[in-house]
C-alpha cells in the first residue's frame, strides 16, 4: 500500500492567482509612480506652449528639484530681487537652466510642479507663478509607496506559492510522511481529533515521540488525496472516520 499526494488543484490556483494579482498591482503602481503620472504631468506642462513650439522643441528637461516645497521656500526672495538678478536666482534655486524659454516667458518643469516667469527684454518680471500639476507630488509618492509594499507582499506570496506547490504526503507501510516531517510510524499514531472537521475541514493526528505527544494537522484543502489518506489511517488504526461514506460504500450497505 502506498498513497502519495500533492496539493489540491484549487489551492494551487487560488494562491497563484493571489500572487499574480498582487504582483500586477505592484507593477501597475510602480509604473504610475515612475512613468505614468510624471508623463501625464509633462503633457500638462508642455500644454503651456503653443502647438508650433511643442512640435519644434522635442523633449524638454524635467528637473526633480522643481517642487512646490522648494518654490515656496525661495520665491519670496526671488521676487524681491531686481529683474536682472532673478534669472540667476531661479537657476540657483532649481540648480539648472530653464526647461524652456521663448520671448514671452521661461519655464521650469518638475515631475509634479512647474514655474513660469514672464520675460521683459529677456529678464524675469512679475508675475512669477508656481503651479501644481494634476498628478500631485503626494499622489506620485503614494503610488511608489504602494508599489514597494505590494512588491514585498508579492515576494512573500511567491514563497508561499512555492511551499504550496511542494506540498507532499506519503502514506505507506512505514507510516506517514508529510512535507518532510516523519515518517510517523503506525504504532506512534495514538488518536485522530476530528472535532473541527465539519467546521474547518481539517483533522489533527496525535502521535507519540519518545513519550511526548505531538500533533500533525491534515487539511482537506491542502491535500489532493486527503480522503484516501484519512480512510487508510482510520481503517488501520480503528479511528473514527470523519468522512462521509462514498456512493460505492453506501450501495454495498444497501445490498
Amino acid at each position: 500500500m502506498r498513497i502519495e499526494s500533492g496539493p489540491t488543484g484549487e489551492r494551487k490556483v487560488r494562491t497563484s492567482l493571489l500572487f499574480l494579482m498582487v504582483a500586477i498591482f505592484s507593477a501597475w503602481f510602480a509604473y504610475d509612480g515612475w512613468i505614468g503620472y510624471p508623463k501625464s504631468n509633462y503633457k500638462e506642462h508642455i500644454g503651456q506652449l503653443s502647438r508650433e513650439e511643442r512640435e519644434a522643441v522635442g523633449d524638454l528637461p524635467v528637473y526633480p528639484t522643481v517642487t512646490q516645497a522648494r518654490w515656496e521656500s525661495g520665491h519670496k526672495a526671488i521676487k524681491e530681487k531686481s529683474p536682472s538678478e532673478r534669472r540667476a536666482a531661479l537657476e540657483q534655486l532649481f540648480e539648472a537652466p530653464p526647461s524652456y524659454e521663448n520671448a514671452e516667458a521661461l519655464y521650469y518643469f518638475g515631475p509634479a510642479y512647474r514655474v513660469k516667469a514672464t520675460l521683459r527684454d529677456g529678464q524675469p518680471v512679475e508675475p512669477l507663478v508656481g503651479s501644481a500639476a494634476t498628478k500631485s507630488e503626494t499622489s506620485i509618492q503614494w503610488q511608489l509607496y504602494l508599489a514597494a509594499a505590494l512588491a514585498v507582499l508579492s515576494v512573500y506570496l511567491l514563497w508561499f506559492v512555492i511551499g504550496v506547490v511542494r506540498t507532499h504526503a506519503v502514506l505507506d507501510d512505514s507510516g506517514l510522511t508529510f512535507n518532510g516531517r516523519g515518517p510517523i510510524a503506525w504504532d506512534q499514531m495514538k488518536r485522530l481529533d476530528i472535532s473541527r472537521f465539519n467546521e474547518k475541514g481539517w483533522v489533527d493526528l496525535y502521535y507519540d515521540v519518545n513519550g511526548a505527544e505531538e500533533k500533525l494537522r491534515l487539511d482537506e484543502y491542502h491535500l489532493a488525496l486527503f480522503d484516501d489518506i484519512i480512510d487508510e489511517i482510520c481503517v488501520r488504526k480503528g479511528f473514527e472516520n470523519p468522512l462521509p461514506m462514498d456512493d460505492k460504500s453506501a450501495e454495498s450497505e444497501k445490498a
